[in-house]
């Protein structure tokens, strides 16, 4: 029996190659967005609890240079905050084009996948025409033998 070739296989493996190289871009982006939450949630996090450290110096009363410390903190971490959140920004805005690449990809990639399950499926059924074909040769052939030993038999 023949052997299924695809002549375009080498197309297929070289799209199959680019689909996963754009997955794994698209998952490195994500995580590092997965990183930028995280840290955007420990900046948030050491900023409320700064509140509350300094809400309770000025219940105290304390001097204003105590204050001030918390102040320039606070200031640091209001600019960290910002920062990190265009950084959010970018990296959602790469998560969506990274994504249409991705699509890209996997619809070229089908294409060809399609185009072989289809020339596949052809070669099958042109296989199966091709046995049905010898296995009645050979069942006429069979009956014609049989049917020319019963006439010797008979003659």
């Amino acid at each position: 029996m023949a052997k299924f070739r695809f002549n375009l296989e080498v197309l297929l493996k070289h799209r199959e190659n680019i689909e996963q190289k754009e997955r794994d871009a698209l998952l490195r982006i994500a995580y590092f967005y997965q990183l930028a939450l995280r840290q955007r949630d420990t900046l948030e996090q050491k900023r409320r609890e700064t509140m509350l450290q300094m809400s309770l110096k000025q219940a105290e009363n304390p001097e204003a240079g105590d204050l001030e410390w918390f102040r320039l903190y606070m200031s640091r971490l209001f600019h960290e905050i910002e920062e990190n959140e265009k950084r959010l920004m970018k990296l959602n805005s790469e998560i969506q084009e990274q994504k249409k690449v991705v699509v890209e990809a996997v619809k070229k990639r089908k294409v060809i996948s399609i185009l072989r399950a289809k020339r596949k499926k052809e070669f099958n059924i042109a296989q199966d025409k091709k046995e049905q074909k010898e296995v009645e040769e050979w069942v006429a052939a069979r009956y014609a033998a049989e049917r020319q030993s019963l006439q010797r038999q008979i003659s």
